[in-house]
């Protein structure tokens, strides 16, 4: 490996690092002098459901059939129940049942 390739890879790991570093406190600062209305707050709440459908989405329109089955089987426990560590667990256990038997 090239002493330039090197440099050049630490070089991008810092930049994600202060990137990344960066956002949260810039987000900290710029939060802190916003007064949370009502609709700053659903706005913040509805945050981190957004990232997680922004994550999850592509991986199942993408996925084979166990990815599939999880994300159905994982959304209908979490409707049903309402319970985030039943359906992470019917999740995982669909998508081992899935690649178990068809890969």
């Amino acid at each position: 490996m090239s002493s330039s390739l090197v440099w050049q890879s630490l070089l991008a790991i810092m930049l994600m690092v202060v990137i990344a570093y960066g956002s949260r406190v810039l987000g900290l600062l710029v939060m802190s002098h916003v007064p949370l209305g009502p609709y700053v707050r659903r706005f913040v709440d509805a945050m981190s459901s957004s990232v997680l459908i922004a994550v999850i989405t592509p991986m199942v329109v993408h996925g084979d059939g166990g990815t599939r089955l999880a994300a159905v089987a994982a959304g209908a426990v979490a409707i049903g129940l309402r319970s985030p560590l039943a359906s992470i667990a019917v999740g995982m256990f669909c998508a081992a049942w899935w690649r178990w038997w068809f890969s």
